[in-house]
């Protein structure tokens, strides 16, 4: 009995060092500054880190369509709402969820809009586990997603704490004046097929979904027009889904009239991502989607936000809608 309880002491203290060592492995290694230098992963995504304490009302989360097709410079020079884009190349769901919880860190939105491509986005089972483990545990366990820090980390920054540094002046959104029309076939057309979201991405959706509800954030799912990577079986699929949760869906690609949105002039590779064109007359839209269901408040004016004027004066000097 003495020495099974000799080996339970040793055990545990055991996995009491290698959680010590995790633990502490990850403060010193965790970026200290939300910029590239850093170390920090997708800078722009992350910018929301510098934005003042709960100063950010939408945030939209998703992968490239959403920061090539959605404009926060928009949004506050038309409605004075403000918003960010946390927005990943090719991201997943479960990468999503990982976002949404480092996002409520410092940020209480009244409206989270989650972009719809990404849950017919492919992803290894350990991927998506990583992304839902980080997101689960978050700091305590961040070297497991930053361990090649150490080739670069600086000694005077392991014991740093962290200083968000970071501004965004487009608030996320990858800026382009580059035109390439689409003049291909009609991409959506009608039926009654249904695309496949796979179960666990169901889950990674329900658990986001949760999350913002727990936290007294509305949802939204939202698709921007995409001919590449958008049908109408998709459609359905994303559709029969927000139906079951409760959740608006607003897809773009069957609204392209009301928009005004033209293939011609608003894209900037061919169909696939928006330019700055197309991006203003889907946040325009957008806009007034938000105006006339939620209470955000138009903050133009405001002291406090006298920031984003300055931002949107920076952001007319790099785009050439008007």
């Amino acid at each position: 009995m003495k020495r099974k309880t000799k080996y339970l002491i040793r055990f545990f203290g055991f996995l009491v060092l290698i959680l010590s060592l995790v633990m502490s492995s990850s403060y010193m290694l965790a970026p200290k500054d939300n910029t590239k230098q850093s170390g920090i992963i997708n800078p722009n995504a992350n910018g929301f880190y510098s934005e003042p304490k709960n100063s950010i009302e939408v945030a939209v989360i998703g992968n490239s369509d959403a920061y090539s097709g959605f404009s926060p410079m928009e949004l506050w020079n038309n409605y004075g709402y403000t918003s960010y884009v946390s927005g990943e190349g090719r991201q997943t769901v479960a990468q999503a969820y990982e976002m949404l919880t480092n996002l409520l860190k410092n940020q209480k939105p009244q409206v989270i809009i989650l972009e719809t491509d990404e849950f017919f986005t492919k992803s290894n089972f350990f991927d998506s586990a990583y992304s839902f483990f980080n997101a689960t545990f978050g700091a305590p366990f961040s070297v497991f997603k930053y361990h090649n820090r150490w080739k670069t980390v600086k000694l005077n920054e392991l014991l740093k704490k962290p200083q968000y540094t970071a501004h965004c002046v487009s608030k996320g959104q990858f800026l382009s004046n580059d035109v390439k029309p689409y003049r291909g076939k009609e991409y959506m057309i009608k039926t009654d097929k249904k695309a496949v979201i796979t179960m666990s991405t169901k889950k990674y959706i329900e658990t986001f979904v949760k999350t913002c509800r727990d936290n007294n954030v509305d949802v939204l799912f939202l698709e921007l027009p995409s001919q590449s990577s958008w049908n109408y079986e998709k459609h359905n699929a994303v559709n029969e889904l927000a139906g079951k949760l409760g959740v608006s869906f607003i897809d773009m690609n069957i609204e392209l009239n009301k928009i005004g949105f033209n293939w011609e002039t608003d894209s900037r590779d061919g169909g696939d991502h928006l330019n700055n064109r197309g991006a203003r007359k889907c946040t325009v839209f957008m806009g007034e989607y938000l105006k006339r269901n939620y209470k955000l408040e138009d903050r133009r004016g405001q002291v406090k936000y006298k920031q984003w004027d300055e931002d949107y004066k920076s952001y007319l000097k790099i785009v050439k809608i008007r």
